[in-house]
């Protein structure tokens, strides 16, 4: 038995901020630089400053590694680096449009749980296009 096969992109768009802003990937790279060697010289002991590289690396890895975004008729999905995340259209419950991106939630109120239940899509210069697409796919209210 095999699996159908995925329904073709409606819109599939790629972002990488640290490309697109050097100036701040570079002082982003230079404060967490700083931070790790003051952990090693603070604690005596250079793993303590690969931990802390390691930590303030990973929190920013939607900055420092590409993402890929998704809409389809059955749903969003993001590529990001450390996870893939999928919502499909009949479990949004809740959308939110900020000036930069749009928010996609299965939960109907905002939780510090919700991570898992929601895609944040970046907007760039779809933002009309991406609107339109969720506009047309989602029964939720949209604020």
């Amino acid at each position: 038995m095999t699996d159908p096969d995925p329904p073709a992109p409606l819109l599939s768009w790629r972002i990488h901020p640290a490309a697109t802003r050097p100036q701040a990937a570079l002082l982003t790279g230079l404060v967490i630089l700083t931070f790790s060697i003051a952990a090693a010289i603070t604690f005596e002991h250079f793993g303590w400053g690969l931990l802390s590289a390691a930590v303030l690396l990973g929190s920013l890895n939607q900055f420092f590694l590409p993402s890929v975004y998704t809409i389809d008729e059955q749903g969003v999905s993001a590529s990001l680096p450390l996870s893939t995340r999928r919502l499909e259209w009949r479990h949004v419950r809740r959308v939110e449009v900020a000036p930069h991106s749009v928010l996609l939630s299965m939960r109907l109120r905002r939780s510090w749980f919700a991570a898992r239940r929601e895609v944040r899509l970046p907007l760039g210069r779809d933002r009309d296009r991406i609107l339109d697409l969720v506009r047309t796919h989602v029964t939720a209210e949209i604020t």
